[in-house]
């Protein structure tokens, strides 16, 4: 009798921690800061753009990448921000052709590659001529 006391209590101790680990995982995936991404999605015309920017969480990232094919500098930001988004996750990650903005006339060849940075739908940074800051090599 003594033995399946001290049976059933290591039995019950045992599901206890599977529960425990279960609710710790359960929480940590709630507060996982959002959805994940994980790649450089390509937007198509200026309605995707203003979709990716303002119907994401307050709390989403969302850094837009506007470039041109032969623009010096482009394909390697490019290249550079597909190992970033797979690197950050939580981060969306967009890129954008200027010429299919609807705005192209704002991006000239002079201003790329430009990078806007967006939280809440908020422009929060911006980095015009992304080459001249950072050399031609980008590094992820």
């Amino acid at each position: 009798q003594e033995y399946e006391i001290i049976y059933d209590d290591k039995e019950d101790e045992s599901c206890l921690r599977k529960y425990r680990k279960r609710c710790m995982q359960d929480m940590h995936q709630r507060l996982s800061f959002g959805p994940k991404y994980g790649y450089l999605s390509e937007l198509q015309n200026g309605e995707q753009f203003l979709e990716a920017v303002e119907k994401e969480r307050k709390t989403t990232t969302v850094i837009v990448h506007i470039y041109e094919d032969g623009v010096k500098g482009c394909e390697a930001l490019n290249t550079s921000l597909t190992c970033l988004a797979a690197e950050y996750s939580t981060v969306k990650f967009c890129k954008i052709k200027a010429s299919n903005t609807g705005a192209g006339d704002r991006f000239s060849t002079d201003v790329l590659p430009t990078l806007l940075v967006y939280r809440g739908g908020e422009l929060v940074s911006n980095f015009i001529s992304v080459t001249e800051q950072f050399n031609e090599e980008f590094f992820a």
